[in-house]
Order: C-alpha cells, then structure tokens, then sequence
C-alpha cells in the first residue's frame, strides 16, 4: 500500500484517535499525581501498554555534592518481565541517556547494533530489543524537593532523557505520538506545578505564586477560543458521523459554546463553569488539538506558552 493510499490514511486517523485516548488519560492522571517521578511511573507503563513498547526508561539528569552530573533512572517499564533488572540498569544505558542530555536532542530511531557496543547489541537482541530511539526532554523549572530523596543529590533545572526499546521498527506516527504525548506531559507537570520556578526561595513564597497566579488567570479570561478546522482526524469512524469525539465532559460541554467569539470569561458565564473547571477544559481541548487559543485582535496564541504559563 502506498505512503498515501486508504490504508495508510486509516492507521494514521487510528493513532490520532489513540493519541487522543492516550492525552485524556494523561490529564486525569495529572490530577491525581502531586510529583514529578510519580507521573514518570505512571508514563513509562502506559506507553509501554498502550503503545506497543517493549521497554521504556525514564532517566532524569541530577547533580552530586561534587556539583558533577549524573543520570538517574526514575522510571522503567517493560513488556518482557523475564527481562533481567541488571541489564535495564547497567552502565551504557546511563551513558546514553547522558550523552543525549549534553547534546539536548533526540536520539533518531536507529537499529541497537548503531548506538551500542556489539557487546551490549547481542546482549539486547538476545531479548528481542532490535530498535530504540530517544526524546530529550526539558522543562522551565526544577522538581521539588520531595522527588529527591535525602542523599541522592540536587536535581537541575529538569532534563530528562526517555529511552524506548523496539523488536521491529515501529510506525512514524506512533513514533511522533509517543514523542507528543511525553513533552506534554513535561508541560503538564509545570502547570500543575510539579516544578517549581528555579529562582529559589523568592518563587517559593505563597505570594508569589498567588501572584503568578493572578497574572495568569487574567489573560486567561481575555483570549478567544476557536475551534480548530482540521476535524478530519478527531471524528468517529463512522462515515456517517460528524461529531466530535470528546470524552472529558466539560471539555465536551466548553467545546459546544466555543464560536470564535466569545472570551474564556464569557464562556464560564455560558457554561456555568468556574475558572479552574474552564482551565483544566481547555487544557484538554488544547491537548487534543481541538481548539486554537486567539487574544483579542484574532492573533493565534502559542497554547504550549498558554499551559507553561498556567
């Protein structure tokens, strides 16, 4: 089948849908997480499950009492439970998280025998690991201090490094939906303030998060949400169908008000929501794809600056 034809076209609209799936399960489950490694371990199974993974690792870049870098594991899941501890925690894969993090850029799907010694390539293919790529991840903040256990050093500004293991070179669009869905959660985390502002003690005080707050909030209330044109891939598969496929409720309930016209505070007016509600709807509309965020003389607005900022 061609790169255009009907089945291609098919597998891509049933990712975006899993990607979707994927994004609404994300968002509930950041409401239930207070820390950043916690989210981590939720990530790295769901991508596993969902995604058809092998083995995901989750590496976070932290600093020792030397003031000297190093990679931390904070998440590890896999397919295969056979697959030995050791070999998940040994030294190369610490080396490769940490050579990403200094480059600060993803590592390419490549075949194992590219990017390991042939050593640790026979090593991995003897458990059916034959692929992997990397997304390099970084957020406007550091963890607080309740993710780093007494002892095992400071954490940066947050750098992360997600490693994932494949048998048989897995599909562009899965490959893009995985990179989607784990830089999303990175925004999520620092809107839900899993990373605090790496200012010190001055961003930790309650007024100036209230203040921050503040700020945020009221240029919330000014922008103008519009729907997105692009419906073709957020629809059922039905022929027949027109409707959007939203499973949050009042992210459903926000997007039938939405009309290009109305700001975010008439639309709680409209909607009966209140401002944190109509935030976490937009949040998920936005993640979704469903909805562009305008100011007031119609310019698009960067939505992931608008859930940074939140």
């Amino acid at each position: 089948m061609s790169q255009g034809g009907y089945g291609d076209n098919s597998y891509r609209i049933n990712i975006s849908k899993l990607r979707m799936a994927v994004t609404a399960e994300l968002i509930r489950a950041v409401r239930d997480v207070r820390l950043l490694d916690e989210l981590f371990q939720w990530l790295s199974p769901t991508i596993v499950r969902r995604f058809g993974v092998q083995v995901v690792q989750i590496w976070v870049a932290q600093i020792d009492h030397q003031g000297q870098c190093f990679m931390k594991l904070q998440a590890l899941s896999s397919q295969d439970d056979s697959l030995p501890q050791h070999l998940a925690l040994n030294k190369p894969f610490a080396d490769l998280a940490g050579e990403i993090r200094s480059w600060q850029t993803e590592l390419a799907l490549s075949h194992i025998r590219n990017v390991f010694t042939p050593f640790q390539a026979t090593l991995l293919q003897r458990y059916g690991l034959y692929y992997c790529f990397a997304e390099y991840l970084t957020g406007k903040g550091q963890a607080p201090s309740g993710s780093n256990p007494a002892g095992q050093g400071t954490l940066k500004p947050m750098e992360a490094v997600a490693l994932l293991f494949f048998s048989q070179p897995p599909h562009l669009e899965i490959q893009r939906s995985i990179s989607y869905v784990l830089r999303l959660a990175i925004q999520l985390a620092e809107t839900n303030a899993m990373l605090l502002p790496p200012t010190g003690a001055q961003s930790n005080a309650p007024g100036y998060k209230l203040q921050l707050q503040q700020e945020s909030s009221s240029a919330l209330l000014d922008l103008v949400p519009h729907r997105t044109e692009d419906t073709d891939l957020m629809t059922t598969s039905s022929p027949l169908s027109n409707s959007i496929v939203i499973s949050d409720k009042k992210a459903r309930r926000l997007y039938t008000v939405i009309d290009g016209r109305n700001n975010v505070k008439e639309l709680c007016n409209n909607t009966r929501l209140d401002l944190e509600e109509i935030t976490m709807a937009l949040q998920f509309l936005l993640a979704g794809g469903y909805i562009l965020l305008c100011d007031s003389s119609g310019q698009v607005v960067d939505s992931s600056q608008f859930l940074n900022s939140l």
